[in-house]
């Protein structure tokens, strides 16, 4: 056990900021930085030290304008009386603190701004890295080490190798035994973080080989996937191989020679002036001498091949026009009478003076959907018929649903139990400053399961340094409001106050009480 000096800065009765000093060190108040507690100009020093280590403890220095009481063993003093017995000219006095001294100084008249000391014992922190511990570790990763390269030496592999494996396991173990040892130490939460964390690496990896290709992308046309896999069809498009040549037969040779004979082909102009002016009398105009008695066809490109010019044409075929006839009853350029209704009712009316409304209005004539028929349309103002209201929705349980949130009120009843060196009022202050918090806990539950209401109390343990023990927060005998929502929340928020320290433990039963208002 080690003796430390803690301190506190209070503002308002608030605690703004706490040290626990294990090492000798000074503290110092004052409205520039560098300071241990930070101030407005109040009077004193722009640095003034309060506390300072000594020869055999540590030197307290109180100014005239201080107030407060201090405790020097055992006695309990009032720093301005202090001061104006033992205070100096300059109106300042030091005296010597330790052991279990502690005080509240008032460093400004008006008391705003306060200073709270005492020495408390602190444990000290368990030493892990020990000497056998260090010669213990040491050893045996040597040992290990040595073991596993004589090991692997004796398969056959080479002394390098094998002291690269040896020691390289025997690290690697050193490695995963801390991970392990420093997971089993941490809490719930951080244990959780680590396990998402390899997890979705984890996932992360497996999913970049399962896509890795190799293929090297920068390849014109680009892999063969994908949409590089759709560019490669399009654009290397393979030709149809030719049809087999049909068997011809020697008669059949002999027949064609012979009508060729009978009607030689006529002469074709394909130079000259002839071949200019496209040819003579019965002469042809210039053309390739191989080709067929058929007009030649525009070449063929990829879009307009015959499979897409049958899709094209069978589009063209279709009379795609909608027909507005089927809705608006439009014969020719003309409206038929009671073709469109608009009236009272909110719905139209459909075909020849016939449609179906959907609101209530003042029946017309056509059955236009409820309105008055004038001339070719049906017009007239009409009211739209929303219907009745409906209840609340949410998750509202039970009767009384639909109304909204209703106003709720608490109020606090005096605290009772053990107090450790705090007041009721003290306790009773901090609390009543989360009045609106409490209040939020139960209106919220209020509003999903209504008629709830009654006493909850609330027994809560705070150490002596002001701070809510959360593990001993419970709900105590004698409540009658069982919601667990609502104690769930009051507990929570009962845990994150924070109550001027005072060095002793307080156990409080605190009651509250939730009603609904008017």
């Amino acid at each position: 056990m080690t003796m430390a000096l803690r301190t506190a800065l209070i503002w308002n009765d608030e605690v703004m900021d706490d040290l626990v000093l294990d090492q000798p060190r000074a503290i110092t108040i004052g409205c520039v930085g560098g300071t241990t507690f930070t101030v407005p100009d109040i009077g004193l020093p722009a640095t003034f030290t309060l506390i300072r280590p000594g020869n055999r403890g540590y030197l307290l220095t109180l100014g005239a304008q201080m107030r407060g009481t201090i405790c020097l063993d055992g006695q309990e003093k009032d720093v301005a009386e202090l001061v104006r017995r033992e205070g100096a000219s300059g109106g300042f006095c030091a005296t010597a603190i330790g052991g279990r001294d502690w005080g509240v100084i008032d460093l400004d008249p008006a008391g705003r701004f306060k200073i709270f000391f005492q020495f408390v014992q602190i444990d000290d922190q368990p030493q892990f890295f020990t000497r056998p511990m260090l010669l213990g570790g040491g050893g045996g990763y040597l040992g290990s080490s040595i073991s596993l390269t004589l090991l692997f030496f004796l398969k056959d592999v080479g002394l390098l190798e094998a002291m690269f494996r040896g020691f390289g396991l025997a690290t690697i173990a050193i490695l995963l035994g801390g991970l392990g040892w420093s997971l089993i130490h941490q809490d719930g939460e951080s244990q959780a973080s680590l396990a998402f964390s390899v997890v979705l690496h984890a996932a992360l990896l497996f999913m970049t080989y399962q896509l890795y290709d190799g293929q090297d992308p920068f390849v014109y046309p680009g892999p063969r996937s994908l949409t590089g896999n759709y560019l490669v069809t399009r654009l290397d498009k393979e030709d149809p191989p030719d049809p087999p040549k049909p068997t011809v037969s020697g008669k059949q040779q002999q027949e064609a020679a012979a009508a060729a004979t009978k009607d030689p082909p006529k002469k074709t102009a394909t130079k000259g002036d002839e071949g200019k002016a496209g040819g003579k009398g019965d002469t042809e105009r210039a053309r390739d001498p191989n080709a067929k008695d058929v007009p030649p066809e525009a070449p063929k490109v990829q879009f307009f091949e015959d499979k897409n010019r049958k899709v094209l044409d069978n589009i063209i075929d279709r009379n795609l026009s909608t027909s507005l006839s089927k809705f608006t009853g439009i014969k020719g350029d003309s409206l038929t009478k009671g073709s469109l209704g608009f009236g009272p009712g909110a719905g139209t009316g459909v075909g020849p003076g016939e449609g179906t409304g959907t609101r209530t209005g003042n029946k017309g004539k056509g059955n236009g959907g409820g309105g008055n028929v004038e001339g070719d349309f049906v017009t007239g103002p009409g009211r739209i018929d929303t219907g009745a209201n409906r209840p609340g929705g949410g998750n509202c349980k039970g009767a009384g649903c639909g109304t909204g949130p209703k106003p709720v009120q608490v109020a606090f009843a005096n605290p009772s139990g053990d107090f450790g060196g705090l007041t009721a009022e003290e306790i009773d202050r901090v609390v009543k400053a989360r009045a609106g918090i409490f209040r939020a806990c139960y209106q919220k539950e209020l509003n999903h399961t209504p008629g709830i209401g009654g006493k909850l109390i609330i027994h809560f343990k705070i150490g002596g340094d002001g701070v809510v023990d959360a593990g001993n927060t419970a709900t105590a005998g004698g409540s009658t409001l069982h919601n667990d929502a609502v104690e769930s929340c009051i507990k929570s928020n009962v845990n994150r106050l924070k109550f001027p320290p005072k060095g002793g433990v307080a156990n409080v039963n605190y009651p509250f009480v939730f009603t609904q208002g008017g």
